[in-house]
Order: C-alpha cells, then structure tokens, then sequence
C-alpha cells in the first residue's frame, strides 16, 4: 500500500510542476537596456511573474558609468563572467568569478574598466534611476524590462521566445 502513496504523491506532483526548460543562450536578443544607448544590453533568460524576479545577462561597454540607481523589493544576485566592473560607492572590483550579493535598498553607480563586461543577474523588485539631485528619474522592473524586450523582437521580427515568461 506504501508504494501506491508514493506513486500517487510522485504523478500529482508531475501534474503541477513546471516543465523544465532549456535554451541556447547564442540565440537569444542582446536588447538594449534603453532606447537610444548603445552602451548597455541585457540577454533575458527568465521572466518569473508569479515572484517577479527576473534573469538575464547584462552587457555595458568597457569604460562606462552606468546611472547611479537603487534595487528595490528584492535582492539582487550577480556572478560576473567577463570584464571587470565596480561601484563608485565601493572599494572592491568584480572580476570574472566574482559573486555579488546586494541587499535591497542599496543605491550605487556601476562603472566599467577597459574591457566589455558581461554579468550574470537574477533580481527581484525593481530598478530606480537617480539624478544628481538625487530625484528618481525613472524606472525599470519585470514588467517594463520584458516590454522592452517584446518590442525589440517585433521591431527587428525576431521570434519571441515564450518559454522565457513563467
């Protein structure tokens, strides 16, 4: 009688677990992160709308100073495999092999050294972008980032790639 339990509690669980799911990251969309900057990318690799945690990888140009901005709601979880990069508010550098963890409420200034980096993110909340006077300039989160990455498929006919939004 155990075994059939078990064989019960295993097909139910079959039944409502998400299908695994598995991409060739080469054929995916760099999207640039804003219109009009050619300087920053992100690769979108999940869009989770039930936790609102999204995962990507993020692109920026060597020698480059990415708008002071502030990660609300969620933690972020980088790991960065190329290039190297720092914040301005910070004595360390992420170099490739370097793991990131940033609590929620942080606000600081990404700046790139002499060379393209590419990082690997997972972040839950949202993005706020600050001016100089320290006034929220605008803002990006789950939704806005995986408009933008829509738009820039049908603007350039590539296939959207659903499986990426669970």
């Amino acid at each position: 009688m155990s075994n059939l339990i078990e064989d019960s509690v295993i097909l139910l669980a079959e039944q409502f677990q998400l299908p695994e799911r598995v991409f060739n990251i080469d054929e995916l969309p760099w999207v640039p992160f804003d219109q009009g900057n050619a300087n920053c990318f992100f690769k979108p690799l999940r869009f989770d709308l039930n936790t609102g945690i999204w995962t990507y990888l993020f692109k920026i140009k060597s020698n480059q100073i990415l708008t002071r901005h502030r990660h609300t709601g969620g933690t972020v979880i980088g790991y960065n495999i190329q290039g190297k990069w720092r914040y301005q508010e910070r004595d360390w550098i992420a170099r490739p092999g370097t793991f990131i963890f940033e609590p929620p409420g942080d606000i600081h200034t990404l700046i790139t050294e002499d060379e393209e980096v590419v990082t690997l993110f997972i972040l839950g909340g949202a993005l706020q972008y600050f001016d100089e006077d320290n006034r929220v300039i605008g803002q990006d989160d789950i939704y806005t980032v995986l408009k933008k990455y829509r738009d820039f498929c049908q603007e350039h006919e590539i296939p959207i790639e659903e499986d990426l939004i669970f």
